[in-house]
């Protein structure tokens, strides 16, 4: 019988056991497996793969499930996979892990695992534009599985403290960045509105991507800076990071 639950991903490191959550909200499945558990055992293998000279970490990652596991995740996988990515990005940041290339998820299917087991293993040659649900190969046999122990299909995780992205102004002002995309902008149409003559109508756009949130230009008067370099194409934020809109500060917080 389908139960339907709003499953957390829950990061904590394996050695200091600080958590902190990344909500994501799923539809009825009927498996032993759920999102918090993904999230623990893929930031296990991360952390068993940290680098002692270099502090490095892999960026790509491969879950294997068996077919029936998958499958509970249809409609949503897309959104757990930029979820999970999330949370190693996050994580890695917090650690002072050091990632080559953006964050990668990939998932696989494999009639060899069982099923209620998660399979996870570092995939180096996966690229960063390589697809999250494609088909490339992996030797599921040799990647180390855990098995999952069911959990009450009502339940929700504990949350001690939900992950959030936010813009804050240089006057304290929080927004909180809580959907795929947000612009920023002097009229009154945009997602942040900042009415300052240095700020175009439409500034810049900030976007939700599977390895984290990314800022843009979009044609604005006095042009966009990034920690000091002016921002062209698409740029990967990180925790900390000083957008400069013009003369206008704000900067991007993950918490």
């Amino acid at each position: 019988m389908a139960h339907s639950s709003a499953s957390c991903i829950t990061s904590s490191t394996v050695r200091h056991r600080q958590p902190y959550t990344k909500s994501v909200a799923l539809r009825a499945y009927d498996s032993t497996i759920r999102p918090i558990e993904l999230g623990r055992r893929l930031l296990g293998v991360v952390d068993a793969q940290v680098a002692d000279d270099t502090r490095g970490v892999p960026h790509a990652y491969t879950v294997v499930l068996h077919p029936s596991d998958r499958a509970a995740f249809d409609g949503v996988e897309d959104d757990l996979v930029r979820e999970l990515a999330e949370v190693v990005t996050q994580h890695s940041d917090r650690e002072s892990y050091r990632l080559a290339e953006p964050v990668v998820i990939v998932f696989q299917s494999s009639e060899s695992t069982r099923r209620g087991s998660i399979a996870v293993s570092p995939s180096p040659s996966v690229r960063a534009d390589y697809p999250a649900t494609g088909t490339q190969p992996v030797d599921a046999d040799r990647a180390e599985a855990v098995t999952v122990r069911p959990v009450a299909a009502t339940m929700a995780s504990p949350v001690d403290g939900a992950v959030t992205t936010a813009i804050v102004l240089d006057d304290g002002t929080r927004h909180v960045l809580d959907t795929e995309r947000i612009t920023i902008g002097r009229q009154s149409g945009c997602s942040i509105v900042i009415r300052d003559t240095n700020v175009s109508r439409e500034h810049v756009q900030l976007r939700r991507r599977p390895h984290g949130w990314t800022v843009r230009d979009i044609g604005s008067t006095n042009g966009t800076r990034l920690n000091g370099v002016r921002v062209e194409g698409e740029q990967t934020l990180a925790n900390g990071d000083i957008i400069m809109l013009g003369a206008i500060k704000v900067t991007f917080e993950i918490s």
